[in-house]
């Protein structure tokens, strides 16, 4: 029976994706001992309730008898991920996502056991020779299903998962106007305009930190004016937030960064459309358009 329980500690943590260390923080214990349970030995009876919660499926289903269902997925993983140490988190979350990939493009009734693996990299990109040429090729992953969009990146050296399961409207409706996106574009295109914002963001990520024409004008290298032009295009867009400070002077205009959460994913997606890489998955099933309805149609406003 140790035989029995042994094999299936280790097939149910490999088909989980999870490494002894992992299993073991789960538990409670150090990787040596589950190590030791792989090869023939037997965990103390008292950790058998919380390993089977953690591994997903019943004590019997631990020795090999009826009962494999699955406890509540959500529960599962957010037991889990408090067990991963603060700073190694969100990337040991990002591993689990990739995980679950393979059986996502499985065809209906697939088997996840024949389920592809999407193996870990450790550079997100090589370089391609061609025609005494050298190209930069992303090792990007893109599957198109039916019912939504996954963008990602699995290396050691840089890894996302953007997942976009497509509402019942589609995506057009959620989208940015036409205009809006040609009146951002221009407002990036301005010179000078990148780099006023990837200072702002190189410093302290603190809402109530204000910046002066001046002070940016200086960092930059820029007549003052510029900076003034570039703060009022980036507040209309919404990007800054103007302040007035009372000071011993006057009053002195200032503004903040309003939200910091879109500039890494706006500057790697920008990298990501016009840096070659693999072709998007679509086996996955989708036959139908990204954008199904006719936002192309939108008039240009005025």
């Amino acid at each position: 029976m140790s035989n029995i329980l042994s094999e299936r500690i280790a097939a149910l943590r490999k088909e989980r994706g999870l490494t002894q260390e992992q299993l073991g923080r789960m538990v409670g214990v150090s990787s040596q001992a589950v190590g030791k349970w792989e090869k023939g030995g037997a965990p103390d009876v008292n950790l058998l309730p919380v390993l089977s919660r953690q591994l997903g499926v019943t004590i019997d289903a631990l020795f090999g008898l009826d009962g494999e269902e699955q406890i509540n997925a959500e529960d599962t993983v957010r037991r889990w991920i408090v067990t991963v140490p603060q700073g190694q988190r969100l990337n040991e979350l990002c591993r689990l996502v990739w995980s679950a990939m393979g059986p996502l493009v499985l065809p209906k009734g697939g088997n996840y056991k024949t389920a592809p693996e999407f193996n870990r990299e450790s550079r997100c990109e090589w370089i391609d020779e061609a025609d005494g040429k050298s190209y930069s090729i992303l090792r990007r992953t893109s599957i198109f299903k039916e019912d939504g969009l996954v963008f990602g990146v699995n290396a050691d050296d840089m890894s996302f998962v953007s997942i976009w399961p497509e509402p019942e409207a589609g995506y057009e409706p959620f989208m940015a106007k036409n205009n809006l996106c040609r009146k951002l574009f221009q407002v990036l295109a301005m010179p000078h305009c990148l780099e006023l914002l990837e200072y702002l963001h190189s410093k302290p990520a603190d809402d109530y930190r204000h910046y002066t024409p001046g002070a940016v004008a200086k960092a930059l290298g820029i007549e003052v004016q510029e900076a003034e032009n570039l703060i009022a295009a980036l507040t209309e867009l919404g990007m800054l937030k103007p302040a007035a400070l009372e000071t011993e002077n006057g009053v002195c205009h200032s503004f903040r960064i309003w939200g910091y959460d879109a500039i890494v994913p706006l500057l790697y997606f920008a990298r990501w459309l016009t840096t070659g890489g693999a072709p998007p998955i679509t086996s996955a099933g989708r036959t139908a358009p990204v954008l199904r309805g006719e936002k192309w149609k939108e008039k240009e406003e005025n």
